[in-house]
């Protein structure tokens, strides 16, 4: 299939399993770099993912990133990375997040909550039994259970309709997590509101992803790209299937694409 390359004028990027492998402290290969360099001067860069503002920093600094934006917190919040102010945001609902708060202990999980965007996240040990919930973005875990206990809490949370929750991996395919959050927190809506910003059609904007959070991520966008290691559903979806991450997947969309 041939594609045309003029049109595209945004390119939204997941990190972990996308730009970066499934290793925290990661950066993206020198490869990787200097094509997102060349690709600033023809198209919006903006990063997106589940992970804080506060750790999205020091990739933005190793890129060289000075605009564009980033949706964090898996879509609760859009930051402008030029001015560093909010273009959306979107915590859980307070009753809402208390009930997700209880199941989770009812169910002995052990699990993190982010209630800034741009701040570490507490681990759950941090509110005592009679404490109330002030603001959540998201509930999530590591990846260290099931998929059928992940499955099992989440028919537990299916009767509450203002969450959306979905499930996380990483290089060990029988070990999960979850990311838990409002239902107009997804990145699909964290995308929309910089379309808005700038003005773009849908058709006019890429979207990279790898995991299940990254569904949101390619409906948002016009061309839909599934990285060499993800998941097969995302694949399945997909409008092109790029090299894994470990074959810089990503310096091959903005050659094929963009550049």
């Amino acid at each position: 299939m041939k594609y045309k390359t003029c049109k595209y004028k945004a390119l939204m990027l997941d990190i972990d399993g996308t730009l970066i492998p499934y290793i925290f402290t990661a950066l993206p290969s020198p490869t990787v770099k200097r094509a997102i360099k060349k690709a600033q001067k023809n198209v919006v860069i903006c990063l997106v993912t589940g992970r804080s503002y506060a750790f999205v920093r020091h990739l933005l600094e190793d890129l060289n990133m000075h605009s564009g934006y980033a949706v964090v917190n898996n879509g609760a919040n859009v930051v402008n990375i030029k001015t560093e102010e909010l273009l959306y945001d979107q915590p859980i609902e307070k009753t809402d997040a208390e009930e997700v708060l209880q199941t989770l202990r009812k169910n002995n999980f052990s699990f993190y909550v982010k209630d800034e965007y741009d701040s570490k996240a507490y681990s759950e040990g941090i509110f005592s039994t009679d404490q109330k919930l002030q603001k959540a973005y998201m509930f999530f875990a590591i990846e260290e259970y099931s998929s059928e206990t992940i499955d099992n809490l989440f028919n537990q949370l299916s009767h509450i309709p203002h969450l959306t929750l979905h499930k996380t991996h990483n290089q060990d395919p029988k070990k999960f997590g979850f990311n838990i959050s409002h239902v107009n927190a997804t990145k699909l809506q964290g995308i929309e509101a910089i379309m808005k910003s700038l003005h773009l059609k849908q058709n006019e904007v890429i979207g990279v992803g790898d995991s299940y959070n990254d569904f949101p991520l390619l409906m948002a966008c016009g061309l839909k790209v599934a990285m060499g290691n993800a998941i097969e559903d995302l694949k399945a979806i997909a409008d092109y299937i790029a090299p894994s991450v470990e074959e810089d997947g990503v310096a091959d969309v903005i050659e094929k694409f963009i550049l």
